[in-house]
């Protein structure tokens, strides 16, 4: 098997002759297997062109949506709480609304410190760090309103935040009720 050195790299190497007859019976011992298409039927295509739809169309739309109302909650929120300079132990705990818990850990990198409250930085500066509160700390790990933040976040943080509009919450309850 006389064959030009390869390059990789601009690095030029020869493969000993052995080593390449070794290659050729490992690869004659294991057959290649043609691939096999995946056939997908109709309901499998409508789902595909939904998720497409969802994931290109829709939530460039509702990152938009989302950033507009939870930029007036925010607003709202310093000025009723003062949660961008808020300090342990009087951070707001819960929403004022639906008293849903919020979770500090998924923001300000306080989950560095563990179940060591008084250690986290409490202060929300930001829309996007406010939207964290409402989610898992495993979910939380976007970075702005953008392709970061998949459909997924965006429909959570509507059904999860009382100042979407209800009707659109009720589309949003629709949508997850049906892809689950």
């Amino acid at each position: 098997m006389d064959e030009e050195p390869s390059t990789s790299g601009g690095i030029k190497c020869q493969i000993p002759p052995d080593l390449l007859n070794e290659i050729d019976v490992i690869a004659a011992r294991h057959p290649r297997k043609a691939a096999i298409p995946a056939a997908l039927d109709d309901n499998q295509k409508r789902w595909l062109v939904v998720g497409i739809c969802l994931h290109s169309i829709i939530s460039p739309a509702l990152r938009n949506y989302v950033d507009s109302v939870l930029t007036v909650f925010q607003s709202e929120l310093i000025r009723k709480y003062k949660i961008d300079t808020q300090m342990y132990p009087n951070q707001l705990k819960d929403d004022p609304q639906t008293f849903a818990v919020l979770n500090y850990t998924a923001v300000n990198n306080n989950k560095k410190f563990g179940k060591n409250y008084a250690k986290y930085d409490y202060t929300i500066k930001n829309a996007v760090d406010l939207s964290k509160l409402y989610l898992q700390t495993h979910m939380a790990r976007y970075t702005g309103f953008d392709a970061t933040c998949d459909s997924s976040h965006l429909l959570g943080l509507i059904l999860e935040i009382s100042k979407f509009d209800p009707v659109i919450k009720s589309d949003v309850y629709d949508v997850c009720k049906l892809t689950v």
